[in-house]
């Protein structure tokens, strides 16, 4: 599995996404069209912080056949807006 070109192609994917409130479903469909990593198999929260009474940090694990996707999000409860920290790939 080459890592180095499904971290180019999320990064490249998520930089030219429109604004969707749902940043997990689109890592989600953006990491099914990478054949090497297999179908989704779940989806768990790893870690969750309060940054401030609006900004949350939340870690999800997103396990496919082949790999982890671990991604760091912030949300914004008031805007409803979620911003892509940090992403790797197991």
């Amino acid at each position: 599995m080459n890592i180095r070109q499904i971290k180019l192609g999320l990064t490249v994917g998520l930089l030219n996404a429109q604004s969707d409130n749902n940043a997990l479903n689109l890592i989600k469909e953006l990491m099914l069209s990478f054949k090497e990593a297999g179908n989704f198999l779940g989806l768990s929260v790893v870690k969750d912080a309060p940054l401030s009474r609006s900004h949350v940090q939340q870690t999800y694990a997103l396990q496919f056949e082949n790999c982890r996707l671990d991604v760091d999000l912030v949300s914004n409860h008031q805007t409803n807006s979620q911003y892509v920290q940090h992403f790797n790939v197991y």
